[in-house]
């Protein structure tokens, strides 16, 4: 049973959106921690895409700073990408142990 204050799971819950792929275009994406937050040093962020069977197709690491994880994707490995694809953004943290969080989640559509 779920109410108000119990969700009815357990485990982060990462915000799901999909990734949109326009054929001939870079992907080119900054996202920035909200409300003065910042990226502790040693943060890492990627993307993680798989085909539509699960097959991996590759990782896009982002150049985190402390404000900003950014991303420029050439258009020629973007188009590779097939629609219905999934993606994760894996963001990890350098605590002890290591965190790593599932941030966003999604099928890739095109343009």
């Amino acid at each position: 049973m779920t109410t108000a204050l119990d969700p009815g799971y357990l485990g982060y819950q990462p915000k799901v959106e999909p990734l949109k792929l326009t054929t001939g275009a870079s992907f080119v994406q900054t996202i920035e921690p909200s409300g003065g937050a910042v990226f502790p040093a040693g943060t890492t962020v990627s993307i993680v895409i798989t085909a539509p069977g699960g097959a991996p197709l590759g990782t896009w690491a982002a150049t985190v700073t402390t404000t900003a994880a950014k991303w420029t994707v050439p258009a020629i490995t973007c188009d590779a990408i097939p629609t219905n694809s999934r993606y994760t953004m894996l963001v990890t943290y350098l605590t002890s142990p290591v965190t790593t969080y599932a941030w966003y989640v999604g099928s890739v559509i095109r343009n």
